[in-house]
């Protein structure tokens, strides 16, 4: 049919519908559209991110007993920023990814636990600075990319003024739920399979797999029937019993809880057993002590390590507390060496500790006496409420044991000023606090923790475990454990010599319970410069120093058992 020229539009409005045209191409922001469908897909890109976190954490945890808690997470959140960027821009190059990126997600997830299990047994080539790395670079960044990319797509308006405020947005929300996710799933690992190291990965490939459902998930199955079957990190296999038994070790318990992965191992050869969490160990005893160090069985363990045994003598204090009954309190327990031997004397003892199975393993496997208080709780909780009580209700302790120290480091909120007053509060005035620390004394964390401990306390002498092999002074590295001695009264006080009694039948206390090895702190840190008094203010200081000092921890432990132990767990 012909167009008559009454039915075409006239040439100076063809013209101005034009402009139109183009002035719309060039507008600098297209209308935004909130239909429920793009809803929905704001929606899934919110799910996908916390479904991230959660592999996050996952991944955090699941390093942890091959190289520590401080390795693991030392560039763990700089990595992370800078994928979640990359993923971020990533979704305006000029190509895009041949497969739907996040079909790959649950795949991906489910696979992490078989992959990670695979590539610990290059830990001691990779070391803890490279290991925690290169394993999430094989694992957890990926997902972590093409989470991002994927919820980045999902979310693009055709914006760039929302989709700059969305990528801020969605930035800040996986940030919070990353440090949301640990809070409130720390107190809760170990207590079903699904909140385990394996479980949350399954946990997230569920989630991932809901989001965005495909037939590709079907290739997970060799993923999911290694984790269920072979994997030890998973489930307990006959693979890891041969393993550790090759190595002349027996794994008799073992459990992920709040502290991280605790385990009891026997070693069969040298007869000892100790308590793991994570890459540390928490102590250990000798179940038939080798020639020279027989005990004589009087209710006590022969422990494996000295400094345990050292700070039982607080009992060793002259003068001593005029309190002819003297009560006790220890903060930290590992498997009970010095709280025993304070029970062995008749000491009443209450006991703080975080990990409610550290306290079990201690009792079962340990023989920690049962005639002691325990309070399963933080240790800032237990201080804050006890110092709150008034008058008689108020506790007061002859002796404090301080020794919360693992995986290289120490809970930086345990040596701040005021948790160190509350302490001076629950201690009587003529009681002595006893605080264990273990690093490299040259570093600054040693000087601050010991004038930050002075500056509390009164009449404070440091001594440690032993004397180095080299000249102090030329020295580079001094690892060592040191035991801090303090008391409220400004009265000088020495250590008298131990007796039978005090010994318990113990080699180890022979030689060890007294302390031997004081520290002349002005000759030692007087030339180290400045320190710093940790206060909760600027906790994060002595948790940046402790860094240095968990790597040297990794290297040393690897020494104490084979890295076949280390990487099976």
């Amino acid at each position: 049919m012909a167009i008559t020229t009454a039915s075409r539009p006239p040439a100076k409005d063809m013209r101005a519908m034009a402009k139109r045209a183009q002035a719309s191409r060039n507008s600098p922001a297209a209308p935004i559209a909130l239909g429920f469908p793009k809803l929905l897909a704001v929606f899934k890109a919110v799910v996908l991110l916390s479904t991230a976190s959660i592999m996050s954490y996952a991944s955090q945890i699941a390093l942890a007993p091959v190289y520590g808690g401080i390795p693991t997470s030392l560039y763990h959140s700089k990595i992370s920023a800078f994928v979640f960027a990359a993923a971020w821009v990533a979704k305006y190059l000029p190509f895009k990814l041949p497969f739907r990126a996040r079909n790959l997600l649950p795949i991906l997830s489910l696979y992490v636990p078989m992959a990670q299990r695979a590539l610990a047994k290059y830990s001691s080539s990779w070391g803890p600075f490279w290991g925690p790395i290169i394993t999430e670079g094989v694992t957890f960044y990926p997902l972590l990319f093409l989470t991002v990319y994927s919820a980045a797509h999902l979310a693009n308006f055709r914006n760039p003024v929302t989709d700059g405020v969305l990528a801020g947005l969605f930035a800040g929300y996986f940030w919070n739920m990353r440090s949301l996710v640990s809070k409130h799933l720390v107190n809760r690992i170990g207590s079903s399979w699904i909140l385990t190291r394996c479980g949350l990965p399954n946990l997230a490939g569920g989630i991932y797999a809901l989001v965005s459902p495909s037939l590709l998930l079907l290739t997970a199955i060799p993923a999911t029937f290694h984790t269920n079957m072979y994997n030890s990190m998973c489930t307990s296999t006959a693979g890891l019993d041969e393993t550790l038994s090759a190595s002349n070790y027996t794994l008799l318990a073992r459990q992920e809880s709040n502290t991280g992965y605790i385990s009891v191992l026997q070693n069969n050869h040298q007869n000892f057993r100790v308590l793991r969490c994570d890459h540390s160990l928490l102590g250990g005893v000798w179940e038939r002590p080798p020639p020279g160090f027989e005990y004589r069985g009087q209710g006590v363990n022969e422990p494996i390590y000295a400094v345990f045994v050292m700070l039982e003598a607080v009992r060793l204090v002259d003068p001593p507390p005029k309190n002819p009954n003297p009560k006790a309190l220890a903060i930290g327990l590992g498997i009970g060496t010095a709280v025993s031997g304070l029970i062995a004397h008749g000491v009443e003892t209450d006991v703080v500790e975080l990990d409610p199975v550290v306290h079990r393993y201690a009792t079962e496997f340990f023989q920690l006496g049962e005639n002691h208080t325990a309070y399963i709780e933080d240790a800032i909780t237990f201080v804050k409420r006890e110092r709150s009580n008034k008058g008689k209700d108020r506790k007061k302790y002859e002796y404090i044991l301080h020794d919360v120290f693992t995986g290289g480091a120490v809970p930086a909120s345990l040596f701040t000023l005021e948790f160190f007053v509350g302490l001076r509060d629950l201690l009587s005035e003529d009681g002595v606090i006893a605080i264990n620390w273990a690093g490299d004394l040259k570093l600054m964390a040693a000087k601050s923790i010991v004038e930050t401990v002075r500056t509390v306390f009164n009449g404070c002498r440091v001594f440690r475990e032993d004397m180095p092999e080299e000249d102090i002074g030329k020295a580079t590295v001094d690892y060592s454990n040191m035991v801090i001695f303090c008391t409220r009264s400004s009265d000088p006080y020495t250590f008298r010599a131990p007796a039978d009694a005090d010994i318990l039948g113990s080699i180890t206390r022979k030689h060890y319970l007294f302390p031997q090895f004081e520290m002349n702190l002005d000759q030692y840190f007087g030339v180290s410069g400045g320190f710093t008094l940790l206060s909760e203010s600027n906790i994060d200081t002595l948790i940046g120093w402790q860094e240095t000092s968990a790597l040297g921890h990794w290297v040393i432990i690897r020494t104490v058992m084979p890295p076949v132990v280390w990487e099976n767990y």
